[in-house]
């Protein structure tokens, strides 16, 4: 069962992936269910363990874009507070906000 935060977290990851390049997302929802058993939805329940993954298809500095740019999507959700600098402070403030 998803939640409301782990929903806008992999909205915002499939349109940072579409936005980079169309088709990126099918390449890491594969590289990801054949890897962890798991889709996009693995970046809400283990930041570290989809970063690790990201980072072992696409290269560190890769995997640090994507997060930035997921980051950039998803703080409008946020309000005004200080956007987070990494997906694993994302995935805090979601669950504090959505309460899961």
């Amino acid at each position: 069962m998803s939640s409301r935060g782990q929903e806008i977290l992999v909205k915002a990851l499939a349109n940072a992936l579409d936005k980079v390049s169309p088709g990126l997302k099918v390449v890491l929802e594969t590289h990801l269910r054949v890897s962890l058993g798991e889709g996009l939805e693995v970046a809400y329940k283990d930041p570290k363990k989809f970063k690790d993954a990201v980072a072992k298809l696409f290269g560190e500095y890769s995997s640090r874009l994507l997060e930035m740019v997921v980051i950039d999507q998803v703080k409008d959700v946020l309000g005004s507070s200080e956007p987070p600098d990494t997906l694993e402070e994302l995935v805090d403030v979601l669950k504090e906000i959505y309460g899961d």
